[in-house]
């Protein structure tokens, strides 16, 4: 199951025509990203989960003589366009005006932001995974191993306490996403007292983090309540069971 970045995810694929736009350069443009790169859209009250630095600022609206034309789907299509164009990785809305007696278009407003920190990744391969699994096997933690949510994303969790309050991290092995780069971090794990319970930081697809404790069933699931902006929806992970390299 794909968990959804807020607003902005759903809006990738609309269209629309007849408008203006201008752009205000506040650092260099970074390199473009394709057709479909997944920029998540934010708006004004919704904090920027990643440290980030303006590219610049976005103003899509109209001229006296347009007097269609400019819907919601289009003036965002025109966003979403020119932000991966400049390389962005983020958009927050600075405002949106509905038409009125002024204008036929919806008008907006909008920064574009770059990351500007460097995300935790593990340096363990596919194959060093396994052999950790083999090497440990019979020490190992029974949340440690390669683990799949039902989509073609797979995540290794292997002991790692470098991190105050982490027993455990969890790490892409094989992203589907193209923000997400193979060995990212995507949970911090912590043991709890009761048998079987752990505390997650789960990190969601546009990198927002949402806190949640889960219980293993049998050694081999677990599951739990995602919040986003727009809805709340159950994940469920599967340990799956890799075939092992020979000595």
């Amino acid at each position: 199951m794909k968990k959804l970045a807020p607003l902005g995810l759903l809006l990738l694929l609309l269209t629309g025509c007849g408008t203006t736009s201008t752009f205000k350069q506040s650092s260099p443009d970074g390199p473009p990203r394709p057709a479909g790169y997944p920029i998540p859209l934010y708006d004004q009250n919704t904090r920027i989960p990643r440290p980030v630095e303006l590219i610049g600022e976005l103003s899509i609206g109209d001229t006296q003589l347009t007097m269609k034309g400019g819907s919601q789907q289009g003036v965002l299509k025109t966003l979403m366009a020119t932000a991966r164009a400049k390389g962005a990785d983020a958009v927050q809305i600075v405002s949106m005006k509905r038409p009125d007696f002024q204008s036929a278009h919806y008008r907006v407003v909008a920064n574009l932001y770059r990351y500007t920190d460097t995300w935790e990744t593990v340096p363990v391969s596919g194959q060093e995974f396994l052999a950790y699994l083999q090497q440990h096997q019979h020490t190992l933690d029974p949340i440690e191993g390669i683990w799949s949510d039902g989509s073609a994303d797979r995540i290794c969790i292997m002991k790692n306490n470098s991190k105050p309050g982490r027993d455990f991290v969890a790490f892409t092995l094989n992203p589907v996403l193209p923000s997400w780069k193979l060995g990212y971090k995507k949970m911090d794990i912590a043991r709890e007292t009761r048998p079987g319970g752990y505390s997650i930081r789960y990190h969601r697809d546009d990198f927002g983090l949402s806190k949640t404790s889960v219980l293993l069933e049998k050694n081999r699931a677990f599951n739990f309540l995602l919040h986003t902006a727009d809805q709340s929806f159950e994940v469920f992970y599967i340990k799956l069971v890799p075939p092992l390299p020979a000595h």
